[in-house]
């Protein structure tokens, strides 16, 4: 099984990460509460299993600051911000809100923020 998750293009500095995906959908909205940022591309992305660690790896240095991307396969999720990345599974609470608390301190509307649910449903 792939990990899946989104990626929005506008989040990136270095797009070439686009690259080591497969884009299976991409739609355009608003962000929540930040409708003055623009249109965003948001893109359901699948990752293959050998792929993921030097995805996030990468992904660390292309994500803008204040921006994350998330991946999830089976009942695992990784959040990955500008530098520094999390990995929990699904119920670990403790771990799921210190990804939220340290996006919150990077500048990330609480309404964007992750959250369990994205684990069960990787392209919302």
């Amino acid at each position: 099984m792939t990990w899946q998750g989104v990626i929005i293009e506008e989040s990136l500095e270095d797009k070439t990460l686009l690259d080591m995906t497969r884009i299976v959908g991409t739609r355009e909205t608003f962000l929540e509460e930040e409708e003055n940022k623009g249109i965003m591309h948001l893109h359901s992305i699948e990752i293959e299993n050998y792929a993921k660690e030097l995805f996030v790896e990468r992904a660390k240095s292309s994500i803008r600051q204040g921006w994350y991307i998330h991946i999830c396969k089976n009942s695992t999720m990784v959040v990955i911000f500008r530098g520094k990345s999390f990995e929990f599974s699904e119920g670990q609470k403790e771990k799921i809100e210190e990804a939220q608390k340290y996006g919150e301190s990077v500048g990330i509307h609480p309404a964007q923020l992750p959250s369990e649910n994205l684990i069960r449903n990787p392209f919302d």
